[in-house]
Protein backbone atom coordinates (compact mmCIF):
# COMPACT_ATOMS: atom_id res chain seq x y z
CA UNK A 1 0.00 0.00 0.00
CA UNK A 2 2.84 2.38 0.91
CA UNK A 3 4.69 1.55 -2.32
CA UNK A 4 1.53 2.13 -4.36
CA UNK A 5 0.96 5.50 -2.69
CA UNK A 6 4.61 6.48 -3.26
CA UNK A 7 4.32 5.62 -6.94
CA UNK A 8 1.11 7.64 -7.21
CA UNK A 9 2.77 10.60 -5.51
CA UNK A 10 5.78 10.31 -7.83
CA UNK A 11 3.51 10.34 -10.88
CA UNK A 12 1.70 13.37 -9.52
CA UNK A 13 5.01 15.13 -8.84
CA UNK A 14 6.26 14.44 -12.37
CA UNK A 15 3.02 15.73 -13.86
CA UNK A 16 3.21 18.91 -11.77
CA UNK A 17 6.81 19.47 -12.81
CA UNK A 18 5.88 19.11 -16.47
CA UNK A 19 3.13 21.64 -16.01
CA UNK A 20 5.22 24.16 -14.11
CA UNK A 21 5.86 26.44 -17.09
CA UNK A 22 2.30 26.54 -18.34
CA UNK A 23 0.86 26.96 -14.84
CA UNK A 24 2.77 30.23 -14.62
CA UNK A 25 1.17 31.30 -17.89
CA UNK A 26 -2.23 30.27 -16.57
CA UNK A 27 -1.80 32.29 -13.42
CA UNK A 28 -1.01 35.35 -15.49
CA UNK A 29 -3.90 34.71 -17.84
CA UNK A 30 -6.34 34.34 -15.00
CA UNK A 31 -5.11 37.64 -13.56
CA UNK A 32 -6.57 37.03 -10.16
CA UNK A 33 -3.97 39.06 -8.38
CA UNK A 34 -1.17 41.13 -9.89
CA UNK A 35 1.70 42.78 -8.06
CA UNK A 36 2.97 45.69 -10.10
CA UNK A 37 5.16 48.57 -9.06
CA UNK A 38 4.61 47.84 -5.38
CA UNK A 39 0.82 48.11 -5.71
CA UNK A 40 -1.91 45.50 -5.47
CA UNK A 41 -4.75 45.03 -7.95
CA UNK A 42 -7.69 42.68 -7.51
CA UNK A 43 -8.83 42.11 -11.06
CA UNK A 44 -11.65 39.60 -11.16
CA UNK A 45 -14.87 38.81 -9.37
CA UNK A 46 -15.20 42.03 -7.44
CA UNK A 47 -18.63 42.60 -5.94
CA UNK A 48 -19.22 46.25 -6.75
CA UNK A 49 -22.62 46.64 -5.20
CA UNK A 50 -24.33 46.00 -1.93
CA UNK A 51 -27.61 44.79 -3.36
CA UNK A 52 -26.51 41.21 -4.05
CA UNK A 53 -28.08 38.15 -2.56
CA UNK A 54 -27.12 37.16 0.92
CA UNK A 55 -27.40 33.80 2.55
CA UNK A 56 -29.65 35.48 5.11
CA UNK A 57 -32.17 36.36 2.37
CA UNK A 58 -32.77 32.68 1.58
CA UNK A 59 -33.29 29.43 3.49
CA UNK A 60 -29.95 27.85 4.30
CA UNK A 61 -28.86 25.62 1.46
CA UNK A 62 -26.81 22.50 2.12
CA UNK A 63 -23.95 21.93 -0.30
CA UNK A 64 -21.91 18.85 -1.08
CA UNK A 65 -18.95 18.39 -3.41
CA UNK A 66 -19.03 14.96 -5.07
CA UNK A 67 -15.83 13.67 -6.67
CA UNK A 68 -14.71 10.47 -8.37
CA UNK A 69 -10.95 9.98 -8.09
CA UNK A 70 -8.46 7.78 -9.90
CA UNK A 71 -5.66 5.62 -8.55
CA UNK A 72 -3.41 8.66 -8.08
CA UNK A 73 -6.15 10.37 -6.00
CA UNK A 74 -6.73 13.14 -8.56
CA UNK A 75 -10.37 13.92 -9.36
CA UNK A 76 -11.60 12.64 -12.72
CA UNK A 77 -15.01 14.26 -12.35
CA UNK A 78 -16.62 16.62 -9.83
CA UNK A 79 -20.01 18.14 -9.12
CA UNK A 80 -21.20 20.63 -6.51
CA UNK A 81 -24.66 19.71 -5.24
CA UNK A 82 -27.03 22.07 -3.47
CA UNK A 83 -30.29 21.13 -1.75
CA UNK A 84 -32.77 23.04 0.35
CA UNK A 85 -33.88 21.23 3.51
CA UNK A 86 -37.42 19.82 3.28
CA UNK A 87 -37.50 20.56 -0.43
CA UNK A 88 -37.79 18.43 -3.54
CA UNK A 89 -35.46 20.69 -5.47
CA UNK A 90 -31.73 20.28 -5.86
CA UNK A 91 -29.08 21.66 -8.18
CA UNK A 92 -25.82 20.30 -9.50
CA UNK A 93 -22.94 22.23 -11.06
CA UNK A 94 -20.28 20.16 -12.82
CA UNK A 95 -16.71 21.39 -12.30
CA UNK A 96 -13.97 20.71 -14.90
CA UNK A 97 -10.88 19.00 -13.51
CA UNK A 98 -8.62 21.20 -15.64
CA UNK A 99 -10.04 24.43 -14.23
CA UNK A 100 -7.18 26.38 -12.64
CA UNK A 101 -7.82 27.34 -9.01
CA UNK A 102 -5.78 29.03 -6.29
CA UNK A 103 -4.87 26.97 -3.23
CA UNK A 104 -3.33 28.46 -0.11
CA UNK A 105 0.22 27.13 0.14
CA UNK A 106 0.18 25.55 -3.33
CA UNK A 107 -0.55 28.40 -5.73
CA UNK A 108 -2.21 27.77 -9.11
CA UNK A 109 -3.36 24.15 -9.42
CA UNK A 110 -5.75 22.29 -11.76
CA UNK A 111 -8.88 21.62 -9.73
CA UNK A 112 -8.64 17.87 -10.27
CA UNK A 113 -5.29 17.79 -8.49
CA UNK A 114 -6.58 19.47 -5.32
CA UNK A 115 -8.04 16.16 -4.15
CA UNK A 116 -4.50 14.73 -3.98
CA UNK A 117 -3.12 17.59 -1.90
CA UNK A 118 -2.46 17.23 1.84
CA UNK A 119 -5.60 17.98 3.79
CA UNK A 120 -8.90 16.27 3.04
CA UNK A 121 -10.74 19.56 2.51
CA UNK A 122 -8.49 21.12 -0.15
CA UNK A 123 -10.97 20.67 -3.02
CA UNK A 124 -13.91 22.11 -1.06
CA UNK A 125 -11.78 25.03 0.15
CA UNK A 126 -10.55 25.84 -3.38
CA UNK A 127 -14.11 25.85 -4.72
CA UNK A 128 -15.34 27.98 -1.83
CA UNK A 129 -12.65 30.57 -2.54
CA UNK A 130 -13.25 30.52 -6.29
CA UNK A 131 -17.03 30.85 -6.26
CA UNK A 132 -17.84 32.50 -2.96
CA UNK A 133 -20.15 29.59 -2.17
CA UNK A 134 -19.96 27.84 1.18
CA UNK A 135 -19.06 24.20 0.47
CA UNK A 136 -20.21 22.32 3.56
CA UNK A 137 -18.47 19.05 2.84
CA UNK A 138 -17.25 16.59 0.27
CA UNK A 139 -17.99 13.00 -0.72
CA UNK A 140 -15.18 11.24 -2.56
CA UNK A 141 -15.54 7.91 -4.35
CA UNK A 142 -12.79 5.92 -5.97
CA UNK A 143 -13.69 4.40 -9.34
CA UNK A 144 -13.93 1.05 -7.51
CA UNK A 145 -16.24 2.65 -4.97
CA UNK A 146 -18.49 4.06 -7.68
CA UNK A 147 -18.60 0.65 -9.38
CA UNK A 148 -19.45 -1.09 -6.11
CA UNK A 149 -22.21 1.41 -5.34
CA UNK A 150 -23.75 1.01 -8.79
CA UNK A 151 -23.70 -2.79 -8.39
CA UNK A 152 -25.32 -2.47 -4.97
CA UNK A 153 -28.09 -0.41 -6.57
CA UNK A 154 -28.62 -3.12 -9.21
CA UNK A 155 -26.99 -1.17 -12.04
CA UNK A 156 -28.10 2.00 -13.80
CA UNK A 157 -29.80 2.82 -17.08
CA UNK A 158 -27.85 5.13 -19.36
CA UNK A 159 -27.84 6.43 -22.94
CA UNK A 160 -24.17 5.78 -23.78
CA UNK A 161 -23.00 8.19 -26.48
CA UNK A 162 -19.73 6.45 -27.49
CA UNK A 163 -18.09 3.06 -27.26
CA UNK A 164 -16.17 3.00 -23.98
CA UNK A 165 -12.77 1.42 -24.52
CA UNK A 166 -10.28 0.40 -21.83
CA UNK A 167 -6.72 -0.86 -22.11
CA UNK A 168 -4.98 -3.46 -19.96
CA UNK A 169 -1.32 -3.39 -18.91
CA UNK A 170 -0.31 -5.03 -22.19
CA UNK A 171 -2.14 -2.40 -24.25
CA UNK A 172 -4.98 -4.70 -25.32
CA UNK A 173 -8.25 -2.85 -25.86
CA UNK A 174 -11.62 -3.96 -24.54
CA UNK A 175 -14.99 -2.36 -25.19
CA UNK A 176 -16.69 -2.30 -21.79
CA UNK A 177 -19.81 -0.47 -22.97
CA UNK A 178 -21.12 0.06 -26.48
CA UNK A 179 -22.96 3.17 -27.61
CA UNK A 180 -26.71 3.06 -27.13
CA UNK A 181 -29.39 2.91 -24.44
CA UNK A 182 -28.57 0.13 -22.01
CA UNK A 183 -28.35 -1.09 -18.43
CA UNK A 184 -24.83 -0.74 -17.03
CA UNK A 185 -23.21 -2.75 -14.29
CA UNK A 186 -20.82 -1.12 -11.84
CA UNK A 187 -17.53 -1.47 -13.74
CA UNK A 188 -19.06 -0.27 -17.01
CA UNK A 189 -20.84 2.65 -15.31
CA UNK A 190 -17.64 3.80 -13.58
CA UNK A 191 -15.70 3.55 -16.84
CA UNK A 192 -18.38 5.54 -18.70
CA UNK A 193 -18.63 8.21 -15.98
CA UNK A 194 -14.90 8.96 -16.25
CA UNK A 195 -14.37 8.33 -19.98
CA UNK A 196 -13.11 10.79 -22.57
CA UNK A 197 -11.89 10.27 -26.10
CA UNK A 198 -8.60 11.82 -27.27
CA UNK A 199 -8.89 15.50 -28.16
CA UNK A 200 -12.46 16.07 -26.98
CA UNK A 201 -13.29 18.87 -24.48
CA UNK A 202 -13.56 17.94 -20.83
CA UNK A 203 -17.22 18.94 -20.83
CA UNK A 204 -17.96 15.72 -22.77
CA UNK A 205 -16.65 13.61 -19.88
CA UNK A 206 -18.61 15.74 -17.41
CA UNK A 207 -21.80 15.08 -19.38
CA UNK A 208 -21.17 11.33 -19.08
CA UNK A 209 -20.44 11.68 -15.38
CA UNK A 210 -23.71 13.55 -14.96
CA UNK A 211 -25.65 10.70 -16.62
CA UNK A 212 -24.25 8.20 -14.12
CA UNK A 213 -24.49 10.55 -11.12
CA UNK A 214 -28.15 11.30 -11.89
CA UNK A 215 -28.90 7.58 -12.20
CA UNK A 216 -27.11 6.80 -8.93
CA UNK A 217 -28.95 9.54 -7.04
CA UNK A 218 -32.28 8.29 -8.39
CA UNK A 219 -31.37 4.73 -7.44
CA UNK A 220 -30.38 5.47 -3.84
CA UNK A 221 -32.77 4.42 -1.07
CA UNK A 222 -35.24 7.06 0.07
CA UNK A 223 -34.45 6.41 3.73
CA UNK A 224 -31.25 8.00 5.08
CA UNK A 225 -30.57 4.98 7.33
CA UNK A 226 -30.54 2.73 4.27
CA UNK A 227 -28.26 5.19 2.48
CA UNK A 228 -25.92 5.00 5.48
CA UNK A 229 -25.84 1.21 5.17
CA UNK A 230 -25.12 1.40 1.44
CA UNK A 231 -22.24 3.83 1.96
CA UNK A 232 -20.83 1.81 4.85
CA UNK A 233 -20.56 -1.22 2.59
CA UNK A 234 -18.10 0.68 0.38
CA UNK A 235 -15.48 0.83 3.11
CA UNK A 236 -12.40 2.91 2.31
CA UNK A 237 -13.52 3.41 -1.30
CA UNK A 238 -15.88 6.12 -0.03
CA UNK A 239 -15.03 8.95 2.32
CA UNK A 240 -16.64 12.18 3.40
CA UNK A 241 -15.30 15.31 5.06
CA UNK A 242 -16.46 18.70 6.26
CA UNK A 243 -19.37 20.07 8.19
CA UNK A 244 -21.91 17.87 6.45
CA UNK A 245 -19.85 14.65 6.69
CA UNK A 246 -21.97 13.27 9.50
CA UNK A 247 -25.15 14.23 7.66
CA UNK A 248 -24.07 12.75 4.30
CA UNK A 249 -26.79 10.06 4.21
CA UNK A 250 -29.47 12.65 4.98
CA UNK A 251 -28.13 15.05 2.34
CA UNK A 252 -28.02 12.29 -0.28
CA UNK A 253 -31.52 11.15 0.67
CA UNK A 254 -32.74 14.72 0.13
CA UNK A 255 -31.03 14.92 -3.26
CA UNK A 256 -32.52 11.51 -4.13
CA UNK A 257 -35.99 12.84 -3.36
CA UNK A 258 -35.38 15.80 -5.68
CA UNK A 259 -34.02 13.60 -8.47
CA UNK A 260 -36.91 11.15 -8.14
CA UNK A 261 -39.35 14.06 -8.43
CA UNK A 262 -37.49 15.44 -11.48
CA UNK A 263 -36.42 18.43 -9.39
CA UNK A 264 -32.70 17.84 -9.93
CA UNK A 265 -31.25 20.49 -12.23
CA UNK A 266 -27.67 20.02 -13.54
CA UNK A 267 -25.43 22.63 -15.16
CA UNK A 268 -21.75 23.11 -16.00
CA UNK A 269 -19.60 25.80 -14.39
CA UNK A 270 -18.95 28.52 -17.01
CA UNK A 271 -15.28 28.55 -17.99
CA UNK A 272 -13.07 29.96 -20.72
CA UNK A 273 -10.29 28.15 -22.52
CA UNK A 274 -6.72 29.20 -21.81
CA UNK A 275 -4.21 28.68 -24.59
CA UNK A 276 -1.06 27.54 -22.83
CA UNK A 277 0.47 25.47 -25.61
CA UNK A 278 0.14 22.36 -23.44
CA UNK A 279 -1.31 19.09 -24.70
CA UNK A 280 -4.19 19.28 -22.21
CA UNK A 281 -6.62 22.16 -22.46
CA UNK A 282 -6.73 24.39 -19.37
CA UNK A 283 -9.63 26.55 -18.23
CA UNK A 284 -10.17 29.74 -16.31
CA UNK A 285 -13.39 30.80 -14.61
CA UNK A 286 -15.82 32.95 -16.61
CA UNK A 287 -16.30 35.39 -13.74
CA UNK A 288 -19.41 37.17 -15.07
CA UNK A 289 -21.38 34.07 -16.01
CA UNK A 290 -20.22 32.18 -12.92
CA UNK A 291 -21.41 35.04 -10.70
CA UNK A 292 -24.87 34.81 -12.25
CA UNK A 293 -24.92 31.04 -11.87
CA UNK A 294 -24.02 30.97 -8.18
CA UNK A 295 -26.44 33.77 -7.29
CA UNK A 296 -29.34 31.93 -8.92
CA UNK A 297 -28.46 28.33 -8.03
CA UNK A 298 -26.66 28.69 -4.68
CA UNK A 299 -28.33 31.78 -3.23
CA UNK A 300 -28.74 30.10 0.15
CA UNK A 301 -25.05 29.20 0.40
CA UNK A 302 -23.36 32.45 -0.63
CA UNK A 303 -20.66 33.87 1.56
CA UNK A 304 -21.34 37.41 2.75
CA UNK A 305 -20.22 40.10 5.16
CA UNK A 306 -23.62 40.86 6.66
CA UNK A 307 -23.99 44.13 4.71
CA UNK A 308 -24.87 42.67 1.33
CA UNK A 309 -21.38 42.52 -0.13
CA UNK A 310 -18.98 39.64 -0.51
CA UNK A 311 -15.80 41.14 0.97
CA UNK A 312 -12.66 39.58 -0.43
CA UNK A 313 -9.56 39.54 1.72
CA UNK A 314 -6.28 38.92 -0.07
CA UNK A 315 -3.71 37.43 2.30
CA UNK A 316 0.08 37.30 1.96
CA UNK A 317 2.63 35.54 4.11
CA UNK A 318 5.04 38.17 5.38
CA UNK A 319 6.77 35.84 7.83
CA UNK A 320 7.74 32.77 5.82
CA UNK A 321 6.24 30.19 8.16
CA UNK A 322 4.68 27.42 6.03
CA UNK A 323 0.90 27.16 6.25
CA UNK A 324 0.41 30.64 7.71
CA UNK A 325 -1.84 31.87 4.90
CA UNK A 326 -3.99 28.74 5.13
CA UNK A 327 -4.47 29.32 8.89
CA UNK A 328 -5.62 32.87 8.20
CA UNK A 329 -7.92 31.57 5.46
CA UNK A 330 -9.73 29.30 7.90
CA UNK A 331 -10.50 32.17 10.27
CA UNK A 332 -11.68 34.48 7.50
CA UNK A 333 -13.93 31.92 5.82
CA UNK A 334 -15.42 30.84 9.15
CA UNK A 335 -16.28 34.52 9.73
CA UNK A 336 -18.11 34.75 6.40
CA UNK A 337 -15.38 36.61 4.52
CA UNK A 338 -14.01 35.59 1.13
CA UNK A 339 -10.40 34.54 0.92
CA UNK A 340 -8.05 35.33 -1.97
CA UNK A 341 -4.67 33.64 -1.99
CA UNK A 342 -1.81 36.14 -2.17
CA UNK A 343 1.01 33.67 -1.58
CA UNK A 344 4.26 34.99 -0.17
CA UNK A 345 5.08 38.65 0.32
CA UNK A 346 8.04 40.14 -1.51
CA UNK A 347 10.02 40.02 1.73
CA UNK A 348 9.81 37.92 4.87
CA UNK A 349 10.50 38.96 8.44
CA UNK A 350 7.52 41.23 9.13
CA UNK A 351 7.00 41.70 12.85
CA UNK A 352 3.49 43.16 12.65
CA UNK A 353 0.52 42.43 10.44
CA UNK A 354 -0.81 45.18 8.19
CA UNK A 355 -4.42 45.37 6.99
CA UNK A 356 -4.69 47.64 3.96
CA UNK A 357 -7.91 49.38 2.94
CA UNK A 358 -8.44 51.62 -0.10
CA UNK A 359 -9.73 54.75 1.65
CA UNK A 360 -10.85 56.26 4.93
CA UNK A 361 -14.60 55.81 4.43
CA UNK A 362 -16.63 54.35 7.28
CA UNK A 363 -17.38 51.27 5.19
CA UNK A 364 -13.71 50.57 4.46
CA UNK A 365 -12.68 51.27 8.07
CA UNK A 366 -15.32 48.89 9.42
CA UNK A 367 -14.25 46.21 6.97
CA UNK A 368 -10.62 46.64 7.95
CA UNK A 369 -11.39 46.48 11.67
CA UNK A 370 -13.51 43.39 11.16
CA UNK A 371 -10.69 41.64 9.32
CA UNK A 372 -8.18 42.64 11.99
CA UNK A 373 -10.46 41.36 14.76
CA UNK A 374 -11.06 38.10 12.89
CA UNK A 375 -7.30 37.54 12.57
CA UNK A 376 -6.67 38.50 16.19
CA UNK A 377 -4.41 41.47 15.44
CA UNK A 378 -4.80 45.02 16.82
CA UNK A 379 -7.19 47.46 15.19
CA UNK A 380 -4.14 49.67 14.73
CA UNK A 381 -3.01 47.26 12.01
CA UNK A 382 -5.56 48.85 9.69
CA UNK A 383 -3.94 51.32 7.30
CA UNK A 384 -5.08 53.25 4.27
CA UNK A 385 -3.05 52.17 1.27
CA UNK A 386 -0.63 54.81 0.02
CA UNK A 387 0.52 52.79 -2.97
CA UNK A 388 -1.28 55.02 -5.44
CA UNK A 389 -3.10 52.02 -6.85
CA UNK A 390 -6.73 50.94 -6.84
CA UNK A 391 -7.20 48.48 -4.02
CA UNK A 392 -10.33 46.38 -4.47
CA UNK A 393 -11.29 45.54 -0.90
CA UNK A 394 -8.94 44.41 1.88
CA UNK A 395 -5.29 43.29 1.65
CA UNK A 396 -3.51 41.57 4.56
CA UNK A 397 0.22 41.02 4.92
CA UNK A 398 0.73 38.69 7.87
CA UNK A 399 3.40 39.42 10.47
CA UNK A 400 4.69 37.55 13.50
CA UNK A 401 1.93 39.00 15.68
CA UNK A 402 -0.58 36.79 13.86
CA UNK A 403 -0.99 33.72 16.04
CA UNK A 404 -2.52 30.76 14.15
Amino acid sequence: MVARRNRAEERLARRRAARMKWLVAVAVALAVVVLAGGGWWLLVGRDTGSGGSQAGDHPRQQTLLVQVVGADRTALASALLGVQPDSREAVSTLVPSRLIVEVAGSGSVPFGETSALPGAGASAAALTDLLGVRVDGSWTLSTKGLAALVDRLGGVDAAVDVDVVTKDAAGRETIVARAGQQHLGGAAAAAYATYSTPGEPEQARLARFNVVLDAVLRGLPADSAQVHTALGALGTESRSTGREAGDLPAVLAAVHAAAAADGFAPDVLPVTEIDTGAAEQAYGIDALQASTLVRTRFAGALQGDGTGGGVRVLVQNGVGTPGLVDKARTRLVDAGLRFVNGGNAAQFGRTTTVVLIPDGSDESLQRGKRVAKTLGVPAGAVEISNQGQTVAEVIVILGRDFKP
